[in-house]
């Protein structure tokens, strides 16, 4: 098949990552990832009762509380910090009480927008000068996010409530606003209760599945039954069908052992520049809390927008960015790369487009830490993410709520589709 466009719609969470354990060829349980676990009878098989959850994250908490409420005896299973695990999960609750219906819709607008130390916002108004480049502005925004992380803490109880199972082990290490491991939104008004009661929480790897037991690798050689291991274990990059010489073509990851000296230092040079500039802007990036920090192996994306090669306007990236609202984003990036094949929009030279990947690769490493080594990380900023794209091909259908609604109503899935309806009758004319 040829084609003189390529779009890859595939982003980061169609391919799962689903880890071999020892011994697994010989588990007479079922071993099943969270991808098919809506389809799978785990649930509803009488003859599973001993269920074992893999992962820290959010899709691991869901199949944890949809087998405790199931009846199941449920072992949650968490790496211990280090190593290449940053531990635990912050699973925040979605109805903290706020001027709007919930949490969600909150982080949909712009005024908490520019609370986040964010790239992706024009570095032109009094109050992000305010906010982010003084120290004044930089206790605040730190105060506030601060009262956001205990608020979460507390709402989870992880050293108030009664547990025997080992549920205090669920309480992640750095505070939320910097993102360093896994997080997500919690749904259950009853789940930590539930939790706390009747899952028991190990911090461990699993060192061997044999007949219908698991088997642990801590210290005091913990195994226990187990019918059916469910997997929350994540995904693969979902870009294992290109070699490394068009990975690095495109200006995707690949292992940093393969670049050439001269890359390297071309890249060191421009993403230290940009670290500079990052570093003056945002004062609290100046300062990261103490936490433990996975090196990624692999050079970080190169992408415009995290989309579009640098060299090659033949092939697309959709969803390759982290967004926190990932539908919402990946809206915005198909109209985005309709005007980009439709070239409705003048792109920035090669050396421009260069610095503004630098400045993603600066910034990311420093606003999320471990998360944001791969440059593609941006859990707190949708918004201004999108606010950039559609920015850029001219559109101003989601900024016509006058200057208060612009700043104060959250952006809609309704926001998009007039931006599509505007850029659809602009192309006519």
């Amino acid at each position: 098949m040829f084609t003189s466009r390529l779009m890859m719609a595939n982003g980061q969470a169609s391919a799962p990552n689903i880890p071999h354990f020892p011994g697994q060829e010989h588990f007479k349980g079922k071993i099943i990832h969270s991808i098919a676990f809506g389809q799978s009878d785990v649930i509803q098989d009488e003859s599973i009762r001993h269920v074992a959850v893999i992962g820290a994250g959010k899709s691991a908490a869901d199949m944890v509380y949809e087998a405790v409420k199931a009846g199941k005896t449920v072992s949650w299973i968490i790496r211990r910090t280090g190593n290449g695990s940053l531990g635990a999960a912050a699973l925040a609750p979605i109805d903290l009480p706020t001027p709007y219906k919930n949490g969600v819709e909150a982080s949909m607008t712009r005024i908490m927008a520019s609370l986040q130390p964010c790239y992706f916002i024009p570095n032109q108004s009094w109050w992000t000068w305010l906010l982010h480049s003084t120290n004044v502005g930089s206790k605040v925004v730190t105060k506030i996010f601060s009262a956001l992380d205990k608020a979460v803490r507390n709402y989870a109880g992880y050293r108030k409530r009664e547990s025997d199972k080992g549920f205090e082990k669920l309480e992640y290490d750095t505070d939320i606003i910097w993102q360093n491991g896994t997080a997500g939104g919690c749904h259950f008004a009853d789940f930590w209760p539930l939790v706390a009661e009747r899952v028991h929480v190990h911090r461990a790897s699993v060192k061997l599945l044999g007949g219908n037991e698991l088997y642990l690798d801590d210290e005091n050689g913990t195994h226990f039954p187990c019918d059916a291991v469910l997997c929350g274990t994540g995904w693969t990059r979902g870009l294992e069908m290109f070699d490394n010489s068009t990975l690095m073509d495109l200006g995707l990851p690949y292992p940093k052992d393969l670049e050439s000296p001269e890359e390297t230092s071309k890249w060191e040079k421009l993403v230290g520049k940009a670290d500079e500039q990052i570093l003056k802007r945002f004062v609290m990036l100046q300062h990261p809390p103490k936490h433990y920090h996975k090196y990624e192996s692999s050079t970080p994306y190169r992408l415009y927008h995290t989309l579009a090669p640098v060299h090659d306007d033949s092939i697309l990236f959709m969803n390759h960015v982290v967004a926190g609202v990932k539908i919402f984003a990946a809206e915005a990036q198909a109209i985005w790369a309709v005007a980009y094949w439709d070239k409705a929009f003048p792109l920035p030279s090669v050396l421009e487009m260069e610095d503004d990947v630098a400045h993603m690769i600066a910034w990311n490493k420093r606003r999320y830490l471990s998360n944001g080594e791969l440059g593609n990380f941006a859990a707190f900023d949708s918004v201004p993410y999108v606010d950039r794209l559609l920015d850029e091909i001219g559109v101003t259908s989601h900024r016509k709520k006058g200057w208060l609604g612009n700043m104060f109503a959250p952006i809609m899935p309704a926001d998009l589709g007039k931006v599509w309806r505007e850029y659809l009758a602009r192309r006519k004319k």
